[in-house]
């Protein structure tokens, strides 16, 4: 008997952990402080991404936007976040992940592209 609460207690957890991945569609508090107290710790020596010469202009900055498409050009200059990073943060939703592009952190769709979700590191 004991052995069929444990299974039970086992699949409720992995689908409560499942929803919650799959739902994790937006960065709350916890996560913009906790990539924010991150990017302090790295800062004088941040990665690619993440440096201040990677910073966008106005107009790429006006692109990067959630709900919108990943302009191809900034595709190009995003990197996976560091895993140190990546590990203190949720689990990406399936067929998301986490991107560093021009000083931000960003949530996005790995097949559409859409901005599901931008933290803002370096200001214009």
């Amino acid at each position: 008997m004991k052995a069929h609460h444990a299974v039970g207690f086992v699949v409720a957890l992995f689908v409560a952990t499942t929803v919650s991945a799959q739902e994790h569609t937006q960065f709350d508090q916890h996560d913009r402080q906790v990539t924010s107290d991150w990017y302090k710790q790295h800062q004088s020596h941040a990665p690619a991404g993440l440096r201040s010469q990677d910073r966008l202009s106005s107009e790429q900055e006006s692109r990067l936007q959630p709900g919108k498409v990943l302009p191809q050009d900034l595709r190009r200059r995003s990197h996976a976040v560091p895993s140190d990073l990546r590990r203190q943060l949720p689990a990406p939703p399936r067929n998301h992940s986490y991107v560093a592009v021009g000083g931000h952190v960003a949530l996005v769709d790995s097949k559409t592209h859409v901005i599901r979700d931008v933290i803002r590191l370096l200001e214009h």
